[in-house]
């Protein structure tokens, strides 16, 4: 089948986990572009696209999913402004903050990133946001910064008005934010990709591991790690995060927020305790004991454990260590016991999609959305499944769902 031939060239070129969006919508894609070249057939369409590096630019361009918006999962610009004022700046009083966002899509997420650091007390002077996506669109419009109302959904930005102007109803980012952002054509996945020999202290990369087939998964990490500085932070989607337990880079708390520091060559991330932000907390001391034990099955942890141990409590031990099947029949058998969790349901989704299995985790999340309506993590989870799967009409309900919420619980605190 052509169709095949395509999806293993893009799992070659891009590193590609098929899965990860389906195949429905690389056949979409193909088409989208058949209809643009005037090839009504798919044979003669793979004969072209292996002549043409241009062409192999525009197909990509319609299979990825640059589905972004400002100060998307806020709490992690909490957990990067107590980074900066904490460990940081008291550090490198005179330095300046080397930021890496990758992949940016189309800038909402770096300029987040500026004006984060720029609330946290920063001067312009004092960092540097380098921003690398693989594609020429989205780099394009990025530069632009011009956005509309789509681009803030499921945040009230209070200072929306200071960093931006509005004209027209199109919200134009101004000069002394666009200024400390520098954009970047790369492709991640490449096992070369370099932008300098200086180290990144903080890095954001978001919702990219996902698409990516396990060897590819393995290979961006080690360049992640590699282009960290010693103490820096790697910030990585909540489905993403069990992909970084094998590594030597410490898991850092704070509220709902993870990223991960590396601490040194020689430093083992459950053993290390000088990690001092505000709220910050490293995994605890449950997680060190099950690693430096002898490493038992589940069933055997449940029967020697206290009977009142909560099954939940291991299973997302279990999914932060990087065992996901064993995180899953831990879910399962919790809710066998208490099929009205929402939480377990919401864990069960996560750790699902992590393995790639987005059917089963997208049933996950609605059944805890069944369960609890208002559920919000159930909610945005689902929606960036909707929108990785191409299903913008479903996504967009879902996110004007969340924004009511955070409207009402933003008018219920002013209330109160």
């Amino acid at each position: 089948m052509v169709q095949s031939v395509i999806e293993a060239l893009l799992r070659s070129k891009i590193g590609l986990d098929v899965n990860s969006i389906g195949s429905g919508a690389i056949a979409s894609a193909i088409h989208h572009r058949m209809a643009d070249c005037g090839i009504s057939e798919m044979s003669n369409y793979l004969g072209y696209l292996q002549d043409s590096p241009q062409e192999w630019e525009a197909l990509i361009e319609n299979v990825i999913v640059p589905e972004t918006w400002f100060f998307r999962e806020l709490e992690s610009f909490a957990l990067l402004k107590s980074y900066v004022l904490s460990e940081w700046l008291p550090k490198k009083p005179q330095g300046v903050l080397r930021v890496l966002s990758v992949p940016c899509a189309t800038g909402e997420e770096p300029y987040s990133i500026a004006i984060a650091l720029l609330e946290a007390g920063l001067t312009s002077t004092q960092f540097q946001i380098d921003a690398v996506d693989i594609s020429k669109q989205c780099l394009s419009k990025a530069q632009t910064a011009i956005y509309d109302q789509h681009s803030f959904r499921g945040y009230n930005f209070a200072s929306q008005e200071y960093y931006f102007q509005l004209i027209n109803s199109k919200y134009y980012l101004k000069s002394s934010v666009k200024e400390r952002v520098r954009f970047i054509n790369g492709n991640l996945a490449d096992a070369d990709f370099s932008l300098s020999q200086q180290k990144y202290d903080i890095i954001f990369c978001r919702n990219l591991l996902i698409y990516f087939d396990s060897i590819t998964k393995e290979k961006t990490i080690k360049i992640l790690e590699n282009l960290l500085a010693i103490r820096g932070l790697l910030f990585v989607a909540s489905a993403e995060a069990p992909l970084l337990m094998k590594t030597q880079l410490a898991a850092i708390r704070q509220s709902s927020a993870i990223a991960y520091q590396k601490l040194s060559n020689h430093q083992n991330f459950i053993t290390d305790t000088s990690i001092n932000f505000p709220q910050i907390k490293t995994q605890k001391s449950f997680e060190s004991a099950i690693n430096n034990k002898v490493k038992i099955s589940p069933t055997q942890q449940l029967n020697i454990a206290n009977p009142n141990s909560n099954l939940l409590d291991l299973a997302k031990t279990a999914a932060n260590q990087g065992r996901l099947e064993d995180a899953v029949q831990l879910c399962n058998n919790y809710l066998n016991q208490n099929q009205i969790n929402a939480e377990a349901y919401v864990l069960l989704g996560e750790v699902q999609q992590a393995m790639g299995k987005n059917e089963p985790a997208g049933e996950s999340f609605r059944k805890a959305i069944y369960l609890q309506p208002n559920h919000e993590a159930a909610l945005t989870h689902l929606a960036l499944l909707k929108e990785q799967q191409g299903d913008k009409t479903s996504a967009d309900l879902l996110w004007q769902r969340i924004y009511r919420l955070q409207h009402e619980k933003s008018l219920n605190q002013e209330q109160g």
